[in-house]
């Protein structure tokens, strides 16, 4: 079962934001996991953000949630780790 794929509208920025090569791995990523089963690959995150999961591609982190009812993954934010900055940005 092939999942969809939906984008946070912001997603578009943090990706200009990565250099090329980076946002190619990334978006294999999205395509050859997540939206194949996001459940195996993802792991759940805690505290305000417990309702999503995250992929870790490299030096960057995927946040995203599943929506079980209706096969969707919704990518909230794309970006690096550091200082957990890119869990401070997928919560505002």
């Amino acid at each position: 079962m092939k999942w969809e794929i939906i984008y946070h509208k912001e997603v578009v920025s943090d990706l200009e934001s990565i250099g090329p090569s980076s946002v190619r791995r990334i978006m294999k990523a999205i395509d050859s996991k997540l939206a194949k089963n996001p459940i195996d690959f993802g792991k759940p995150l805690s505290g305000n953000l417990a309702d999503f999961r995250k992929l870790r591609v490299g030096d960057f982190r995927i946040v995203y949630q599943t929506k079980r009812t209706r096969v969707i993954v919704y990518v909230l934010a794309v970006g690096p780790r550091r200082d957990k900055e890119i869990y401070n940005s997928a919560l505002s």
